[in-house]
């Protein structure tokens, strides 16, 4: 009861409680935006991340996003709340260089809080394409103050973790953002050091050592094992970062608020 009571009280100035929030109103962005254009995943390797392999890490998120967009795109359709929802053919790497160039910002806690987006790119990409917005999903290595729990749940470690965010945003063809899920609501996509409790624990200390996670071991979180008739499935990361970017930005959803 009190966590809808909440939900009802923040859709007020946030226009929704599904994920990320609204620049403008919803019945403004239904009107603005009919045709939205979904770009691939993007890596933006020149964020700063407290991982000893960092290079190599991007490598393989990149190669893991690789064709995923289009698992967004057909999610945005099946929802039937835009007039057409468009696959943009463009090169990651490239684009991601130009898009992102102007950099993002972070809050004290280390959350990123958006891009500054390219307009020049976002609208020769909108006219090339001919789409009303575009849909930026962007992976990004982040050092977040959080407090984390060992695996009993019974001892705390708050400090500085490395951390793969993923931030979204809903960008018009003049370069202005309608929607955005970054700050605290960015998506954990990958977490890349943990407390070490145990360790501690065996050796009799109160010191908490923060560790990474292998490759290899970040690697089995971005796979996701076949089913039972050999078909791949699409990775638990993606599925979950999926159903929030598109339970935030399809329409119809908070009709009833406008």
């Amino acid at each position: 009861m009190k966590k809808w009571l909440v939900c009802g009280i923040a859709a007020v100035f946030l226009f929704g409680c599904a994920g990320g929030s609204y620049r403008i109103s919803k019945k403004e962005y239904q009107a603005r935006v009919q045709v939205l254009g979904v770009l691939p995943l993007l890596v933006d390797y020149n964020s700063s991340v407290n991982y000893p392999q960092k290079e190599a890490l991007y490598d393989l998120l990149s190669r893991s996003a690789a064709g995923k967009h289009e698992f967004l795109m057909k999610q945005l359709r099946e929802k039937k709340g835009y007039f057409d929802v468009r696959l943009l053919s463009v090169n990651p790497e490239l684009t991601a260089l130009s898009l992102l160039s102007g950099g993002s910002t972070h809050d004290e806690s280390g959350f990123p809080t958006g891009y500054a987006f390219d307009a020049a790119t976002v609208a020769e990409m909108a006219r090339q394409n001919v789409v009303d917005a575009i849909l930026v999903v962007v992976f990004s290595g982040e050092r977040v103050e959080e407090v984390r729990r060992s695996r009993t749940k019974l001892e705390t470690l708050k400090t500085r973790y490395s951390d793969i965010r993923a931030t979204a945003a809903v960008i018009d063809r003049n370069g202005e953002v309608l929607w955005q899920l970054a700050g605290p609501e960015s998506f954990q996509a990958l977490v890349l050091q943990y407390p070490d409790f145990d360790e501690a624990y065996y050796n009799k200390t109160d010191l908490v050592r923060v560790k990474n996670i292998s490759l290899a071991g970040i690697e089995r979180v971005l796979d996701e094992p076949p089913d039972k008739n050999g078909n791949k499935k699409l990775p638990e990361m993606y599925r979950n970062l999926f159903s929030e970017i598109v339970s935030g930005i399809s329409p119809g959803i908070l009709e009833s608020l406008h």
